[in-house]
């Protein structure tokens, strides 16, 4: 045989013709074997590390707030020092507190709720008995915390006092309190401020205290007065009160998106379909209103199938302004307490079209770990 000018015997022969090409199929087999192990190791890597993703945000979804303390006055207290559960079965059964009354300004025949009220006594006056009150119920939980405990206040209200002097007031009802803590004043609006704070302060050792109120509002038609107090700490981090209920984390949606918002809060939980008992709805309008009318029955409200089941303050007692999402917190959660069983708010701010949905529960349903 001639190869490359020479002649060679049958041994060279078979070594170029059959051994080379072998060789070279061989080493060509092993690259793309290696090439597919590579590509397996970094598609393994990739499921890996996404199921490590989902797990992530589903712990971080589910994260929740300890409600150490409620306190809430309606117009269903029969006094400003008589304590919320008191007055929370009225709230609950929803009895009519609307009525033409006179207003703060001094209108005849105006359709609205108010607080009781001394004669002779000022708004501020009003403001002042029930921040004290408050804190009287409040303040024992705080100090039991430790001295260097921050407590984070969130103070909303609707009202024609002005804001300054709302501020006042309360400052001078805390002082009166004695309560030692550090304080520091947050700025947050409605049921998104819980979703900020589960996000971005849930290692915080701070607890959260809501002060949100309507008192004298500037229209007060279809209104009502209201005080409402929501002392909420981090479970990670709050080991010494033991917690009442639950808030879990709120979820947003828009009115044509309510059902799929009320699912996602449902499964922050989460929740079993039969679980929750009873539904808040509160400053629904429009398309909102009408598409809450089609929820119970279906998941995850297909426990709720009775009428009585089913509670809107704002028809009883009129709307709260900016407390109303904090007052059907309130009342959720002390009969969540009372009854053991799971509540869920549906409620939207004034002004705004985004509708939140949140479910408050008992300490005891089952839940994931959270990070």
């Amino acid at each position: 045989m001639r190869y490359f000018g020479g002649i060679s015997g049958g041994r060279e022969f078979w070594l170029f013709s059959v051994g080379v090409p072998s060789v070279f199929w061989l080493v060509l087999m092993v690259c793309r074997q290696t090439v597919y192990l590579l590509e397996g190791i970094h598609a393994n890597a990739w499921d890996t590390r996404r199921e490590e993703v989902i797990l992530q945000e589903t712990r971080r979804g589910r994260r929740a707030l300890q409600i150490l303390g409620v306190e809430c006055f309606t117009a269903h207290s029969a006094m400003i020092n008589a304590q919320f559960s008191a007055s929370s079965q009225e709230l609950f059964q929803g009895e009519n507190k609307l009525s033409p009354q006179t207003s703060w300004q001094g209108h005849h025949h105006i359709r609205h709720s108010r607080l009781p009220v001394t004669p002779g006594q000022k708004s501020e006056d009003l403001l002042l008995n029930c921040f004290t009150e408050i804190l009287k119920q409040i303040a024992p939980k705080i100090s039991s915390l430790p001295p260097d405990n921050p407590v984070a206040i969130l103070l909303e209200y609707t009202s024609t006092l002005s804001g300054e002097k709302i501020r006042e007031v309360w400052r001078f009802a805390w002082q009166k309190s004695a309560i030692q803590q550090p304080v520091e004043f947050v700025k947050g609006k409605g049921v998104g401020f819980i979703d900020y704070w589960l996000d971005y302060r849930i290692k915080d050792n701070a607890v959260l205290l809501i002060i949100a109120l309507q008192i004298a509002p500037e229209q007060p038609e279809m209104t009502t007065e209201t005080v409402v107090a929501l002392l909420l700490a981090n479970r990670l981090t709050q080991k010494t009160l033991a917690p009442l209920t639950l808030l879990h984390r709120p979820e947003k949606s828009s009115a044509g998106d309510l059902e799929r918002g009320v699912l996602q809060a449902g499964d922050w939980v989460p929740v079993f379909p039969d679980t929750l008992k009873h539904l808040w709805l509160t400053g629904l309008h429009g398309e909102g209103a009408l598409n809450s009318i089609t929820l119970p029955g279906k998941a995850p409200f297909v426990a709720i199938t009775n009428a009585s089941a089913i509670h809107r303050p704002d028809m009883t007692l009129g709307h709260a302004g900016c407390a109303a999402p904090w007052l059907a917190v309130a009342a959720a959660a002390q009969a969540a307490q009372l009854r053991d069983e799971a509540q869920m708010i549906i409620s939207s701010e004034q002004g705004q079209g985004d509708i939140w949905s949140a479910v408050v529960a008992p300490c005891d349903i089952q839940q994931e770990n959270v990070t």
